[in-house]
């Protein structure tokens, strides 16, 4: 079940993020929790945040909020966070929470830009976005974490 996410859901989604910071392989900065609710806050305000439930526990986050070009005033919907539980990727979750996301970018008129930002299964990531319509169109690397 995909809810979308209220001011009240922010601590079960931070619980679930520090899930994922713990599960990046890359030795990455101490998570700021005030910071955390800052940007959960913002992007509730500026686009959404969507749930990902596994009956009744949450297995999943994807927010999404809007950004504008640095080049241009052209808007765009953009990812903040997406992340599935280790023990809900078994699941549509995924799958799920990305469908809500472009369909509130189709409500909106708006393109939809999602980044994979850890090296982790890139090549089962790129084919999971392929697979929903995404076409890749760069990368991101690291020196230093």
């Amino acid at each position: 079940m995909i809810v979308v996410a209220k001011e009240k859901d922010i601590p079960d989604i931070c619980s679930l993020l520090v899930e994922m910071h713990q599960s990046v392989p890359l030795k990455l900065p101490p998570l700021a929790p005030r910071k955390v609710v800052a940007a959960l806050c913002h992007c509730m305000q500026n686009g959404r945040v969507f749930l990902g439930y596994k009956g009744e526990k949450l297995g999943g986050v994807l927010g999404v909020q809007e950004g504008e070009h640095w080049f241009s005033h052209g808007k765009f919907l953009a990812d903040l966070v997406f992340f599935v539980s280790p023990g809900a990727r078994a699941s549509r979750i995924a799958s799920l929470l990305l469908r809500s996301a472009t369909e509130y970018a189709t409500m909106r008129g708006l393109p939809l830009l999602m980044a994979v930002v850890n090296g982790e299964d890139v090549e089962r990531k790129d084919k999971f976005y392929a697979r929903h319509g995404f076409t890749r169109i760069g990368g991101v690397y690291n020196r230093g974490f």
